[in-house]
């Protein structure tokens, strides 16, 4: 099937693997774990509880949600517990521990990905890129190279506005020639940008000169990227109609407002209806609550609920008298906020008792933190794998433009490089010391049954929860202390080396 080629901005890596691509009708999840066919990424409709009709405008309504002081608050929890910033170390750091490939290489990557963040400016960046990021439920980058020079890798990254860009990915078949199955030839994947927000007429540029990042959640029914915020936005517009109707019941219910009975006598009604508004304008007063401003102001022109009542009487009754309606007796009542603002934290996975700005944090043994606590970290923990993704995109490339290693090489690497992110310490300190405690209380209580009942290998991994891994580094770090003098009581190389 003949296609024709589209001219795109940019520059494309050009893989030098030979693998063999197989046939098959069924393509591959995309990276962002969406499926193909992909109809729903250029038009669809997501209706579900008032949400937005389009990718971009379920972005700015993320937005929205996040301006909300409660939204934003958890929100600041959320990025304050997975970042942690020091002046003498970067936010995170590449490991590549379970990565078996040769020493020089590694060193290769490290330097790199030191490059990549320098290229980020994520020592300064790293809170917005990551808020922006986990606000929106994706983050673009456009990733710019001298392509006169394309050896020299990266020169600058610079971010993108994601109302401003889409990701587009249409799957090319042609049919198979003995059964007529459509068979996926390949995809055509590029990005349209647009620096007004027009995507009608957008500049299309190429797949690798963008790092795009996903949140990682999936709407399956739509086929669609969908962000943290998405299952907040019902509690977050529950929350502002619930506090906007509470504002108008309090200024409606609050004041004790008066009732005019006018007696008009025999006037005509036309005559009697003036008379009665001539007596308004006499005693109005008039206040108006703007829901959108939040402001009360002073209104004189229209009459709603919120003034004194008028009721005209005829001749021959009790004449004009003026009585006063109570005003509301439960005005101090909250506990449906406070229930739909709890909804919200647990929408945005933060736990409820971080509601409670005002209580004391106290810090003491690590058996004193809260489930929620401990799933709330779970969770910021999958935060950080996803958005690690970002790094791992720009490296891609950069390894790719360097000669470190090809498209298809890093792709095989990929799933066993891990970042690691500096951590709020102080607790894990504590957890950390209080487990070691533990231990070498148990390790004290099993020696004397040690070659009886347990042996050393099983003491090891057991009692001490050391890896094979662990066990085979510890032991070539005791070796050469031993060799360079820092260990020389016999007896301490005894013990260190296991002959307890």
């Amino acid at each position: 099937m003949a296609e024709q080629t589209e001219e795109l901005f940019g520059f494309e890596l050009v893989s030098n693997s030979s693998e063999k691509t197989l046939s098959s009708p069924i393509p591959q999840p995309l990276d962002d774990g969406t499926e193909m066919p992909v109809g729903g990424r250029i038009g669809y409709t997501y209706e579900h509880y008032e949400k937005a009709k389009t990718e971009h405008q379920l972005i700015a309504q993320y937005r929205e949600v996040s301006f909300f002081p409660e939204a934003d608050a958890a929100i600041d929890d959320v990025v304050n517990e997975a970042f942690v910033v020091e002046h003498h170390r970067a936010p995170v750091s590449i490991r590549l521990d379970n990565l078996n490939i040769d020493d020089r290489i590694k060193e290769q990557l490290r330097s790199e990905f030191q490059e990549t963040l320098k290229l980020l400016r994520f020592q300064k960046k790293s809170y917005e890129i990551f808020r922006n990021w986990y606000v929106d439920g994706r983050q673009y980058f456009q990733l710019m190279v001298d392509e006169s020079n394309p050896r020299a890798g990266i020169k600058e990254i610079r971010p993108i506005d994601a109302l401003k860009i889409r990701r587009i990915v249409k799957p090319i078949y042609d049919r198979d020639a003995r059964t007529g199955v459509p068979i996926l030839e390949k995809v055509d994947e590029h990005f349209e940008y647009a620096p007004d927000g027009d995507l009608s007429s957008a500049v299309k540029l190429s797949r690798d000169s963008v790092a795009f990042v996903p949140s990682g959640i999936v709407d399956r029914n739509k086929g669609m990227i969908v962000g943290y915020l998405d299952k907040a936005i019902k509690p977050f517009n529950n929350l502002r109609a619930m506090e906007d109707a509470l504002i108008v019941y309090r200024i409606a219910r609050a004041p004790e407002r008066r009732i005019f009975y006018v007696d008009v006598g025999q006037l005509p009604k036309i005559k009697a209806e003036q008379y009665l508004r001539d007596m308004q304008n006499r005693f109005r007063n008039k206040i108006d609550y703007d829901p959108s401003t939040g402001m009360i102001r002073d209104n004189r022109k229209f009459q709603s609920i919120l003034e004194d009542f008028w009721l005209p009487r005829r001749d021959g009754s009790k004449g004009t008298e003026i009585s006063t309606l109570p005003g509301g007796t439960n005005l101090g009542e909250l506990e449906d906020v406070e229930y739909f603002k709890a909804k919200l934290y647990e929408a945005l996975n933060v736990p409820r008792s971080r509601l409670n700005g005002g209580e004391q944090f106290q810090i003491g043994r690590a058996t004193d933190i809260t489930r929620d606590e401990l799933k709330f970290g779970k969770f910021v923990q999958r935060l950080k794998k996803q958005f690690s993704e970002i790094f791992n995109e720009v490296m891609r490339v950069q390894c790719s433009l360097k000669g470190i290693c090809s498209i298809a090489e890093y792709e095989e690497m990929r799933q066993f490089i891990t970042y690691d992110f500096v951590e709020d310490t102080h607790f894990k300190e504590l957890k950390d010391m209080e487990l070691l405690q533990d231990r070498m209380n148990l390790l004290r209580d099993v020696t004397e049954y040690v070659g009886k009942y347990f042996s050393i290998d099983y003491v090891r991994k057991v009692v001490l929860g050391q890896s094979e891994a662990d066990i085979a580094r510890i032991d070539k770090e005791i070796m050469d202390e031993i060799q360079k003098g820092q260990i020389n009581d016999e007896d301490d190389q005894q013990d260190m080396m296991g002959g307890v």
